[in-house]
């Protein structure tokens, strides 16, 4: 079983080992059992359904899910494998098996409980940006070559596609999709500072290997993390962050989100950060401005410095 790392909070070591997965790479490319097995474990938490499931559920769901994945039918492989990395738990089952050689007939004749860990199931339910931070890393590592979208609507897993953001950048076009809202209704896009602080730590766990990266799809499109533009809006509370803003329209979409557009001050092709310290929430009108108004260049060094303090305060509280 994997230990923790020293340095780490328990989330980054857990986010940690769900982006850094042993997996088979005998055929060229990496397997997709383990993958697709977290984010099937992924869905079912997102949805609020139950941590365990019978091993014949367990069997029957996951197997459709490897198919969706042009993966082999073989679920003993991964769920034994995660049960060997701290990532699966089989409860009672103290002999289970690795996944060297053929785990079938154990699975078979025990027919066990099992789910993801408590601590791996209450991530991918209670944390939008972490989720978001595990499937954004997941995708990226393993599916080179592959299209996720019909394994992802499979799983209740939204996916906006890598080639364009989002029409309505309010929110991550990944994850959190919500039925239309009403007056009154909760913003759940809002984040705490601890919640705005634990995600730009994960970010940050995993903004190195994707610093230059580009879209597998145009080769020219820089990755985006839908993680921090969720962090961005939540920071924002649903107000432009242009000081000088003349008027944030006060219109929602059907959502009840903000009518914001998370943007980079720094452009990702020019080296700037896909990190919220180098991004700001805007008004469409000035998010116009920011990109082609005559006043840009002067604008985009206020929303620098404005992007920094917001970041730091939020952080730090100063």
């Amino acid at each position: 079983m994997t230990q923790a790392h020293p340095t780490r909070t328990a989330p980054e070591d857990l986010l940690h080992r769900l982006t850094h997965l042993r997996v088979n790479r005998s055929s060229g490319g990496p397997a997709l059992y383990k993958p697709v097995t977290l984010l099937w474990a992924m869905g079912r938490a997102r949805r609020g359904a139950e941590r365990l499931l019978s091993w014949s559920e367990t069997e029957r769901e996951l197997s459709a899910a490897l198919a969706a994945a042009g993966a082999p039918e073989r679920p003993h492989y991964p769920v034994a494998s995660l049960s060997q990395d701290g990532l699966w738990s089989l409860p009672g089952q103290a002999d289970a098996p690795t996944a060297h050689g053929d785990p079938r007939p154990w699975f078979t004749a025990r027919q066990p409980l099992g789910g993801p860990t408590e601590e791996v199931y209450g991530l991918f339910r209670d944390s939008a940006v972490a989720r978001l931070a595990v499937q954004e890393q997941l995708l990226e590592l393993y599916f080179t070559g592959h299209d996720p979208a019909p394994l992802l609507a499979r799983l209740g897993l939204p996916y906006a596609g890598p080639e364009e953001p989002p029409a309505e950048p309010e929110l991550d076009p990944l994850d959190l999709q919500w039925p239309e809202a009403r007056p009154g209704d909760p913003e759940p896009w809002l984040v705490t500072a601890a919640e705005y602080e634990q995600g730009c730590r994960l970010l940050e766990l995993t903004e190195e290997r994707r610093h230059g990266k580009r879209s597998a799809a145009s080769g020219s499109r820089p990755v985006r993390s839908s993680a921090a533009r969720l962090l961005v809006l939540g920071r924002s509370e649903g107000r432009c962050e242009n000081p000088e803003c003349a008027g944030h329209p006060t219109e929602r979409t059907d959502r009840g989100l903000p009518l914001l557009e998370v943007d980079h001050v720094r452009e990702l092709a020019l080296g700037g950060r896909d990190h919220p310290s180098q991004m700001v929430a805007l008004c469409p009108n000035c998010h116009a401005v920011k990109t082609r108004g005559r006043s840009r260049e002067r604008l985009r060094a206020l929303l620098l410095k404005v992007a920094e303090e917001r970041h730091r305060e939020m952080r730090t509280g100063k």
